[in-house]
């Protein structure tokens, strides 16, 4: 499971940054807030999105869990658009840099 991933933040991602993502994912996968179908799949997600947290929130787990990933070699669509925005992107392509 790749927590940045599971929060959707990039790997750069400030501390603040995760937070914001965190609370947003709360809102909106809590299950006290989805409808009772979908509660099995809410509890599900809000595990997987708890546990990413509780790694990428901890400075000192966040540096043990960043020490087993791939370096970034070749960064995937994924990390550019995390990284630059999509505002950034579509910059690059209109005045690419020099």
């Amino acid at each position: 499971m790749d927590h940045y991933r599971t929060l959707q933040v990039h790997r750069d991602a400030d501390p603040e940054v995760i937070d914001r993502a965190y609370r947003a994912l709360c809102l909106k996968y809590h299950p006290d807030v989805v409808p009772s179908e979908r509660r099995g799949h809410a509890t599900r997600t809000m595990q997987r999105i708890n546990a990413a947290y509780a790694v990428l929130s901890d400075p000192a787990a966040r540096r043990r869990y960043d020490a087993t990933l791939p370096a970034e070699e070749g960064r995937s669509a994924w990390d550019t658009f995390m990284s630059k925005g999509l505002l950034g992107m579509f910059l690059d392509k209109v005045m690419p840099p020099e």
